[in-house]
């Protein structure tokens, strides 16, 4: 089903702040229905769904972290480690991958292009200035980066590597799917928690999805979307089948008055544009293009400690307030989570390595795929799209397809080759051949200190 909007529609989600219009749900996984709030994987599987202030405080400092609050009000100085934030998408060649008007509407608003996103709005507020939307957009455009001309891939082998190399641990599966092997007469469960989205399968076309799936740690330095090695044709495919759903339609009048792409650059707009990115706060998430990419740049706004829980306005507002008070959207769960974390903060403590290792998992959703002390693993009904490679697999049962519990990892490799596991460096063979499910790479940046937890003694 193609999804139209009609310019109504589209200017009430860039005008109207609450988020936006919202999708038509479709069986195709890059189209799964979102929700209407800023999507955080860990709060939302181990934390939204339970009524204990002290669990759902918890909760609350997952949150702090993973929405970047931490990027503007800094932390208690003793908490610093437990809450480094995130580095934010890299804009370097950002006009390569998204055209004009939707890096307009990324700037106006990201929650029309992306309900569940968890980057605020800035440009939502009453007092928007459209020049400095203008201005921003203008540089945004100069960071052009050429991208390779990929091969066009094959669309049923991308379906079918989808759902069983292992992206539907953390992705939607295509509704009426059915993996290879499955009986005709077995019902196939619906999955029952929320699916990290996939709203920008939409928005990049085929070359820069290609792209972005051979090296997805240089566009997401942060590693939620870590790397799993894809050789050429598999990321082509992989792209090919994202690509196949029904695309997003803008009416060409709406196009035409928001991004007109044969106005001349203006040097002046684009070095304004490169002012604002700091003055409007862009670079406490997003490391500044041709800057330091390793490092967040913290801003000036009031500390963690000098907030107070019960406030209903700045971040926690219902609508945008407009300056610099980003506006997020959240919902009503995640701003009890996010209060009772606040009103904790004087009494929080360093964490032992069990729990440091579960705030770490959570965050990088390793619990889509591994257990570890009980928590965690693939949800029952996802099990079923992670493929056996071959007949002496099938006969192992769930280890045969499954990716291992971590408990007792450190009986079963040495610190070193951990490490090099988490990373995807060291040339080490493949310990589990038998498994489909290849293990993700992600920067070191994101996995440092991970291996010392596990091999931290027991308290």
């Amino acid at each position: 089903m193609r999804r139209r909007l009609t310019e109504m529609a589209v200017l009430a989600g860039l005008l109207c702040p609450p988020g936006g219009v919202a999708p038509e749900a479709s069986g195709h996984p890059a189209h799964a229905k979102p929700v209407n709030y800023p999507f955080v994987v860990g709060f939302e599987r181990f934390h939204s769904s339970l009524d204990d202030e002290e669990y759902l405080a918890e909760g609350g400092f997952l949150l702090l972290n993973e929405l970047n609050c931490v990027a503007c009000h800094a932390p208690p100085p003793e908490l610093a480690a437990q809450l480094p934030g995130i580095l934010a998408t890299n804009l370097e060649g950002v006009a390569s991958r998204l055209s004009p008007l939707e890096l307009e509407i990324f700037i106006r608003n990201p929650r029309f292009a992306k309900r569940d996103t968890i980057m605020p709005s800035l440009f939502a507020g009453p007092d928007r200035d459209l020049d400095e939307v203008t201005a921003l957009r203008a540089w945004l455009e100069s960071l052009s980066t050429p991208i390779p001309d990929h091969p066009v891939g094959d669309i049923e082998r991308g379906r079918s590597l989808y759902h069983r190399i292992g992206c539907v641990a953390c992705h939607a599966p295509e509704v009426g799917y059915r993996p290879p092997g499955v009986p005709d007469n077995a019902e196939i469960e619906l999955t029952g928690l929320a699916s990290v989205p996939m709203n920008l399968a939409d928005l990049y076309d085929l070359g820069a999805l290609t792209d972005f799936l051979l090296r997805p740690n240089d566009h997401r330095p942060s590693g939620r979307m870590p790397d799993f090695r894809l050789s050429l044709s598999d990321a082509s495919d992989l792209s090919a089948y994202l690509k196949a759903g029904p695309d997003l339609i803008l009416p060409e009048n709406l196009t035409e008055a928001l991004a007109p792409a044969d106005q001349p650059t203006n040097v002046d707009l684009v070095s304004r544009g490169k002012e604002l990115f700091v003055s409007k706060q862009c670079h406490a998430c997003h490391a500044k293009p041709g800057g330091n990419g390793n490092r967040l740049m913290k801003s000036s706004a009031k500390p963690l400690a000098n907030l107070a829980p019960d406030a209903a306005n700045g971040c926690f507002s219902e609508r945008p307030i407009g300056g610099i008070v980003p506006f997020y959207g959240l919902d009503l769960v995640q701003k009890r989570a996010i209060a009772a974390a606040l009103r904790r903060l004087g009494e929080r403590t360093d964490l032992d390595p069990a729990r440091e290792l579960d705030l770490r998992m959570k965050q990088l959703n390793c619990y889509a795929c591994h257990e570890l002390a009980g928590t965690g693993g693939p949800e029952t009904s996802r099990e079923v799209y992670f493929g056996f490679r071959d007949e002496s697999a099938v006969t192992m049962g769930r280890e045969g397809h499954l990716p291992p519990a971590l408990d007792g990892v450190t009986e079963r490799l040495p610190r070193g080759q951990l490490e090099s596991i988490l990373s995807g460096t060291g040339g080490n063979p493949p310990i589990r051949t038998h498994l489909l499910v290849p293990m993700p790479g992600f920067r070191k940046e994101a996995t440092a200190g991970i291996p010392e937890l596990f091999f931290a003694p027991a308290p």
